[in-house]
């Protein structure tokens, strides 16, 4: 299981998000949801070369009609990301060495009405 699989699988176990996380963009009227944007990241080099070992930054954005529902899937977002630390995330995927996340930004939607927050968030694995 690479990473974004695993972000997925452990994404989707957040209480009401089952199966409501998308790579880029989400499906019309499928709120709430979380979008996340990730890359292969940079892989760690030292004198010998490089490394398995990589950083890979990844955002977040979490979408829900109302705000307290936002807030509440912001908190157990951050919750389950911070979880990450030092084990194997989803089912066989990457152990993730550390996790540093940036205070969400909040912000109201007027095209699609709902509240969105945005993570900056940085993996280590």
């Amino acid at each position: 299981m690479n990473f974004e699989q695993a972000l997925v699988h452990e994404l989707s176990s957040i209480s009401g998000l089952s199966g409501k996380v998308y790579p880029g963009e989400a499906p019309e009227k499928v709120i709430p949801y979380i979008v996340y944007l990730s890359s292969a990241g940079l892989k760690d080099k030292d004198l010998d070369g490089y490394k398995d070992s990589r950083r890979v930054p990844l955002e977040l954005n979490i979408v829900a009609t109302r705000y307290s529902d936002m807030k509440q899937f912001t908190e157990s977002t951050i919750e389950k990301l911070i979880s990450f630390e030092r084990r194997v995330i989803g089912v066989d995927g990457p152990f993730i060495s550390e996790l540093t996340y940036e205070p969400p930004a909040e912000l109201f939607e007027d095209a699609i009405k709902a509240f969105r927050s945005v993570i900056d968030v940085v993996v280590y694995y």
